[in-house]
Parts: C-alpha cells; structure tokens; sequence
C-alpha cells in the first residue's frame, strides 16, 4: 500500500530525472554498507579526567579518532552494490549525452520530449510520471488543477501515477481507499498529530495506515479482492537482511528518545552550569568598589571578596569533573550495548552471496544508515570526553588565578606641579587637568606622537605622606646602529619627579618603575614635534608630599615634563 505522504516521491521525481540528466556525473541513489567492525572504535575514545588535573594534556588520541571516522564516513558513501554501480554508471553516461545535446539550452516541453525519446532506457524511469509532467505543462489543465481540493489533487495523482489495469490502479479508484486517505490529510492539518507523525518509525506509520485502512472497510479480505486473482507465489526464504533492518531502526529508536529526553551525561553538564550560573548571579548582586590605590586594606577586602567567589566555582567545577566522569563510563557501556545488536546482525550478512533479491538490495541502501548512525554515536562519546578535557582547562586557568597572592597596588602618582604636556604642545600642572581635555600620547605602533583624551583623574589627597624622587633625563644615546637622532650637545636635560613606583615607559615598549630604571635604559623624550631617545642621568630622593596625582589616558600613556610615562 502505498500512503499519500509517500506519493511526494512520485511527483518529485521529474525534478530528480532532470537534475540527473543535467550534471556531468549522476549521485548514487544509495549506498551498502563496509565491512569493518566498529565497535572497537568506542574505546579508542580517549577517556576524560576523573579528577582535575593542571599536569593533564589533551591526548592526541582525539585527532586520530576524528581522521579514522572521517575516512569511515567517506567509504560508507562511496560503497556500492553492483547493481548501485551500474546504475550509477549508466546515469553519468545519460548525463554525458545530455549534456552534449544541449539539453541545459532547451525549454521545459523540449526537455520532456528528451527524455520521452532517450530516457526509457534510465533506471527508475516512469512513464505515468512523464505523461503526468506533461500534462502539467498545459495551461488550461494547470487552472482546472489549481481549483481541486488537496484531496481531489492527491486522488488524481495517484490515479496518474498507477500503471492502467494493475492492483494499484484499482486500489486508488476505490471509494473506501479514498475515504480513508481524506482521513489521514485531514488528520495532518493537525500540527500535533503532524509533530507526532514525524517521530514515528516507518513501522508505527505503517501500523497507523493499515489501521486506518481497516476503519474504512479495506480489511485482508477486500484487499486481496482488489489484488484479483494472481498464481500463487513460490514460498520465499526469509529476507537474510530483516533481522539487521529491524536492529537498525530500533537503534534509531533509541537515539531519537535520548535526544527528546537528553542523556545523564547532558543532565548532569546542564545543572553545573546553572550551579556556576548561580555562583555568576550571585557576585552581579554583591558588587564591592574599587579600592584606592594605596588603601591596602581596601583592596584586600575587595580581593578576598572576588576569590571566595573564584573558589565557589572551583569547587562546583572540580566535583562536576568527577561525577561527569562516571557519567561518561556509564555513557560509554549504554552506548556500546546500544549499537552492538545492529553491529552483530550487519556481520552475519555476505554481500556476495546472500544480495541477491530486490527486495534485499533495498534494505542493503538502508543498512548503510545504521553503520552512519553508529559513528555518530561514537562521535558523541568523544564530544562529551572532549568537553571534560575543555572543563579541567577551564579550571586549571582559573586556579591559576586564585593562588595568586594578593598586592596591594600603591598609589602611583605625581606632586600638582608636575607638568603635562597638552595636545597643542603646552605644559600646565598636572593639578589642573580635567577629565575630557586633551593631552599628547604616544603610538608605539607608528613611533608617533598623539593627541589622547584624558578619561580619569586620580588624586589621593590624605593624611599620608607620599614618598617622592627626582629623576635627571637628558644623556645623549651614544651607542650606534639607532633610528632615532641622538640629543645634541648643550640641550639641557630635564628633571622629573614623581613617586618611586610609577611606570616610566621605555622604547622597547617597557615600563619600568622610577626607581628601577637604570641609565643603559632607552627613554622616549619630547624634542620639538619628534620624539628622541635619551637616558637617565641621576636620581635622588625628593621629599614626601599629602597630595599627588595621576592620568587615565586612552593611549595609557602621555608626557610629563616631555618624558613618556605610562598611565598607571
């Protein structure tokens, strides 16, 4: 019996011959499946971590596994029955011939003429199907088509398609076969009944449509009178292939129930990341301020209140990797037991020998799914191995970041009389800078000089006492071999103060504290419109001071006093 969700076939099938006809080389139809045993390829999964572990790399096991299933992949699609070949064969040379009597030049009516003549010969060819394309063609027959119902449409189809005086034809002409088919259409104008409809097996379909049929009075006994009466066959041996086609679909079965309801290993993924989602909400809800520079016990407070957070997830991660493990082996043995079945009847089958029936060819194209499917399966092993190796990355990263100690990050800072330079090349008090001003940075990128906008003024104006030191910048570079011009004799040098730990930037893109820097150390200096090397000459201490200062630029640089520094 054939059910109108199949009879789309049957009218897609002019569109099928034509792209066959059109292209140099005919796709196969289907495929057989290869001889070679699969299931070892679940345990060259390379197991996952049971633990977190920094010292644990990702195994090179993945790579290869992937590059085998590949390859796997490629032969089930290119392995052919004999018959496949031929047929194959015999499509790319219909092809060629097309091609070369311009068959992509010609119109829709020269086209079906062509294949009248020259595809009777084509395998899979029909001529109801040819003699219903043309029809289509005629103007006056596509208006009289518009206006039928989806089921006048259907019923005429297949009365089309049915070869004349044969059992289908007559099953199609039959009211209770029609009855039945008005049913089920109108059934699938049901979004629930059509969902649920796709989900079944071929099999549950079948059921559903013999029952159907029953309902309409289409029972055993009026089907076997519309089939007329017929020599009785010759008893036929089971179909050797049966057993591996019914293991196939009870395998896609399975499949498609775990991916409704998601494995134990998926359930388990999805509630630690809504545990560390929790942990991530949580922290939104309790934000600390920054501390000052210089407010070490504020900025301690504010560190330890970030890693408490930094060891909840450490600890939702590190026993996630654990139970994740044991999903997985768990994943592993369902699987395994899963596929095993369909992997034992696919073995008993001898290509050679037992291949022999159409009806065996059939189920043989078939076949070569459930080989697909079982990669896929072992694809997902892998997948979920790989995530656990992803996991314990993600946690060693995150370790790393909290056994760092705390410090405190000091005030790095200039005296108000320190002077910046301005974007239009003057000097002014650091104290007299405001935020959205202009000053002039630096583009390592270009060696060039930049205007840049100040985004923060920092100023820690307190009780304590901020050490400061005076450094002498001017030593002409006199090594050879730079692109920058040295300083002239006679100009004078420069003097900078500022605290002992504020980054002074150097011109191999270095920042080096104050009271750090050594006079080999190549230093960015102001010099007219250009920026020129130089070095330090002398340092000594400056004194202390309660107020001092600091710029937030968006090159993260600027001059003071025409020496580079950075931002913080």
């Amino acid at each position: 019996m054939q059910t109108p969700h199949r009879l789309v076939s049957a009218l897609l099938f002019l569109v099928a011959l034509l792209l066959i006809l059109l292209v140099p080389v005919a796709v196969a139809l289907a495929q057989k499946p290869i001889k070679t045993e699969l299931l070892p390829l679940f345990d060259k999964v390379p197991a996952p971590p049971a633990a977190p572990s920094c010292a644990l790399k990702r195994p090179a096991g993945f790579a290869e596994l992937d590059k085998q299933m590949t390859q796997l992949v490629q032969a089930i699609g290119m392995g052919l029955t004999a018959e496949q070949a031929k047929e194959q064969a015999d499509m790319q040379v219909m092809g060629k011939q097309a091609a070369a009597a311009g068959m992509d030049k010609m119109t829709d009516q020269q086209k079906l003429a062509y294949m009248q003549q020259q595809g009777s010969s084509m395998p899979g060819y029909n001529a109801q199907s040819m003699q219903l394309a043309q029809q289509m063609q005629d103007p006056a027959f596509q208006a009289r088509f518009a206006k039928m119902s989806e089921q006048e449409k259907a019923v005429y189809v297949q009365k089309m398609m049915a070869s004349p005086n044969t059992p289908g034809q007559r099953m199609v002409n039959d009211p209770a076969f029609q009855s039945a088919q008005a049913e089920f259409m109108q059934q699938m104008k049901n979004p629930g009944f059509k969902q649920a409809w796709d989900k079944k097996s071929e099999a549950e379909q079948e059921a559903h449509m013999a029952s159907l049929m029953r309902k309409h009075g289409l029972d055993e006994r009026k089907m076997k009178a519309i089939a007329g009466n017929q020599a009785p066959a010759a008893p036929m041996a089971p179909l050797v292939a049966t057993r591996a086609m019914e293991a196939y679909v009870k395998l896609g079965d399975d499949i498609a129930t775990e991916a409704r309801n998601s494995s134990t290993f998926q359930r388990m993924h999805d509630q630690m990341q809504r545990d560390l989602e929790a942990v991530k909400r949580d922290l939104e809800a309790r934000p600390m301020d920054e501390a000052r520079e210089g407010d070490c016990a504020g900025q301690e407070k504010v560190f330890q209140h970030y890693r408490s957070f930094q060891k909840k997830r450490l600890d939702i991660i590190a026993k996630y990797i654990g139970q994740l493990n044991t999903a997985w082996a768990s994943h592993k043995t369902l699987l395994k037991t899963r596929v095993t079945p369909f992997h034992a009847e696919l073995a008993r089958i001898h290509y050679g020998d037992d291949i022999k029936r159409p009806e065996e060819k059939k189920l043989i194209g078939q076949l070569a799914g459930g080989q697909e499917l079982v990669l896929q399966e072992v694809g997902q092993l892998a997948g979920y191995s790989s995530l656990l190796y992803d996991l314990n990355k993600e946690y060693c990263e995150l370790k790393k970041s909290y056994d760092q100690p705390f410090q405190c990050e000091l005030a790095t800072c200039f005296p108000a009389f320190a002077r910046v330079t301005l974007a239009d090349g003057r000097q002014v008090p650091i104290s007299k800078v405001r935020p959205g001003m202009e000053v002039l940075g630096y583009d390592a990128a270009t060696g060039r000089t930049v205007a840049t906008r100040v985004q923060r003024l920092d100023i820690h104006d307190d009780e304590k006492a901020y050490e400061l030191v005076q450094l002498t910048i001017g030593t002409p570079a006199v090594y050879a071999g730079l692109e920058a011009a040295p300083l002239h004799a006679g100009k004078e040098a420069v003097e900078l103060v500022l605290t002992p730990n504020h980054p002074v930037l150097t011109a191999q893109k270095q920042a080096l504290r104050a009271d750090q820097i050594q006079p080999s150390d190549d230093l960015l200096m102001l010099r007219s419109d250009a920026v020129e090397l130089t070095r330090l000459a002398d340092r000594q201490p400056a004194g202390k001071t309660n107020a001092v200062y600091n710029l937030r630029t968006g090159t993260g640089n600027y001059f003071m006093s025409g020496v580079l520094v950075g931002s913080k």
